[in-house]
C-alpha cells in the first residue's frame, strides 16, 4: 500500500524518484583554468545545452568520453515531424479527391500535378529525416 500511494499523486506531476535514483551526492574535483576551458569547450563544441550532463556522462561511460549528443538528432526530428504530418494531411487530401473525381469520370490533370507536387514535398523531408538520422549515426562511429 505504501509503495502504491508513493507512484500516484492525485494532484498530478512527475512521480517521485527512488532514493537510489537521486543524484545527491556531491563530488569535488579540481582542474586547472586551462582545462576547466577545455571541457566547456568541449561540451560547447558537441552541443550539450547542460555542461553538467556532459561531464557526468564523460566521467561514467566505458570508453572513457562523449562523443555524441543526441539532442540534435532530437531537435531535427522535432523540427521535420511537423512538417512531415502537414505534407502527409495534403497528399491524403488530394488524394481523396482525385479518387472522387476519378470514380465520377471527371479527372482533370491539374489534380494530379498537385498531388505529384505534395507526394515529392513528402519525399524531400522523408530524405532529411534519413540525411539527420544518418549524420547523427556517424558522429558515433567516428569519434
Amino acid at each position: 500500500m505504501e509503495d502504491e500511494s508513493k507512484s500516484w499523486n492525485p494532484r498530478g506531476g512527475r512521480p517521485k524518484k527512488n532514493e537510489n535514483e537521486l543524484r545527491n551526492k556531491p563530488v569535488l574535483i579540481k582542474f586547472t583554468e586551462d582545462e576547466k576551458k577545455r571541457l566547456y569547450q568541449e561540451s560547447k563544441d558537441l552541443g550539450w545545452s547542460k555542461p553538467i550532463v556532459y561531464f557526468r556522462n564523460k566521467l561514467l561511460s566505458k570508453e572513457g568520453g562523449v562523443k555524441h549528443n543526441p539532442q540534435e538528432l532530437f531537435k531535427a526530428l522535432n523540427e521535420l515531424g511537423p512538417e512531415l504530418s502537414k505534407v502527409a494531411a495534403n497528399i491524403n487530401r488530394v488524394a481523396r479527391y482525385v479518387n472522387y473525381l476519378d470514380k465520377n469520370n471527371m479527372i482533370d490533370a491539374k489534380f494530379i500535378g498537385e498531388y505529384n507536387v505534395h507526394f515529392k514535398r513528402l519525399i524531400e523531408v522523408q530524405h532529411k529525416y534519413t540525411v539527420a538520422i544518418k549524420a547523427y549515426l556517424r558522429t558515433l562511429v567516428e569519434k
